[in-house]
């Protein structure tokens, strides 16, 4: 495998996706794909920050802008800016909870990386705003955001209420930003995050009866202890379905409490590739039921399909950099060299997602984050790339 030439085939993928309002989810025209998205964008710019690619660092600099010119007054930024009409996305069967944090961290990213303050100067009164909903959104004060069904990326599947994956990439937008603008307040509210999300999702032996939900967590912990961070609460009790996701995110941003015990347990279940969520909710599980009725252009959360147990290459390449951080180079490659298997599928067609079982592929095809996820690891262990310090 001769890293340079499969690496230029995924930054292909992300000039042929290079607008000049910045990059789109896919080279393809497929649904609403042909837009600039803030996790995709920003996920994608992270790759192009990784690569040292001028051009494409400058494609992220017009994607940051592009959503950053559409924030609502009250915080909101876009899940999607439309290049022909400009039309803006909020979110569809419901508002987008985790947009704001991931422009948050792509522009801090943005300047760490280049030098370039012109962004953080620009977008002060922004961010400001975005921490501000951040807090209204957490409604009870107890510091965790509390999220709609269909409220994040994963917005077909069936989680909602207090999801991690929000809670670890709000304390990363905190984090981040305490740093660049020096703000003190935010550094406080980020180490209060990152307290919350200990008490609330360690359920590992080392876990006590404090949180927002304690009855419920005393449930959790009588059946037994788990060494992953859940997918999420609510006030029906715990979501314990395994976020890949989530808690790559909650190792790479230093804040899991159990990260070596984490990847154990994911590669004594023998998840490698690791899918989106896990164990696959089939029929039988009452589940199924709002799986099924969860979805706006057609329904795509078959068993192992999508993120009902599906693979992704996007979610795999921070896998491999939560494994890099604790495990080693080793154990990194071997996640590469399956992410690498996966995009060259049909001639370097990059899909969106795969077959849980088959590893056929089940998504869009030419997805930039597809691209982005091979990219992030690869450069992560070649050329030392980290999102934090």
């Amino acid at each position: 495998m001769d890293i340079q030439i499969v690496n230029g085939k995924a930054l292909e993928i992300l000039r042929l996706s290079s607008h000049s309002k910045g990059f789109l989810a896919s080279a393809v025209g497929k649904d609403n794909y042909q837009r600039i998205w803030a996790r995709d964008g920003v996920i994608t710019g992270l790759a192009a920050l990784a690569s040292r690619d001028l051009a494409l660092i400058a494609t992220f600099k017009s994607t940051l802008e592009t959503l950053g010119s559409h924030i609502s007054p009250q915080g909101h930024v876009p899940s999607n800016v439309d290049i022909n009409s400009g039309d803006v996305s909020y979110g569809g069967l419901a508002g987008r909870a985790d947009t704001g944090s991931w422009w948050i961290i792509g522009i801090c990213l943005y300047s760490k990386y280049t030098g370039d303050r012109s962004l953080i100067d620009r977008y002060k009164s922004e961010v400001i705003k975005i921490h501000e909903l951040y807090q209204a959104w957490e409604y009870n004060n107890k510091h965790l955001i509390y999220v709609p069904l269909a409220g994040d990326w994963a917005d077909e599947y069936v989680l909602s209420g207090y999801i991690l994956y929000d809670q670890v990439i709000r304390y990363a937008g905190l984090k981040l930003s305490s740093e660049v603008f020096e703000n003190e307040t935010w550094a406080k509210k980020a180490e209060a995050v990152h307290a919350s999300i200990l008490a609330n999702f360690d359920l590992s032996a080392r876990s006590n009866l404090s949180g927002i939900h304690t009855l419920a967590k005393k449930k959790e912990l009588e059946k037994g202890t788990i060494p992953y961070l859940p997918a999420s609460f609510n006030p029906a009790g715990y979501q314990n379905y395994f976020d890949a996701l989530g808690n790559a995110l909650a190792i790479i941003f230093r804040i899991h409490p159990n990260a070596h015990a984490c990847l154990d347990w994911v590669e004594s279940k023998q998840l490698n590739p690791v899918p989106a969520f896990y164990p696959t909710i089939f029929p039988e599980n009452p589940d199924f039921h709002l799986l099924k009725q969860n979805f706006r252009f057609e329904f795509r959360n078959l068993p192992y399909e999508f993120h009902n147990g599906g693979i992704w290459p996007m979610v795999n390449g921070f896998w491999g950099m939560a494994s890099l951080l604790i495990k080693g180079k080793h154990e990194a490659n071997q996640i590469l060299e399956n992410i690498i298997k996966l995009n060259s599928n049909e001639g370097w067609e990059f899909n969106e997602c795969f077959h849980g079982e088959s590893l056929l592929p089940c998504g869009v095809k030419a997805c930039t984050w597809s691209a982005a996820g091979q990219l992030l690891l690869s450069y992560s262990i070649y050329k030392g790339f980290y999102l934090l310090d």
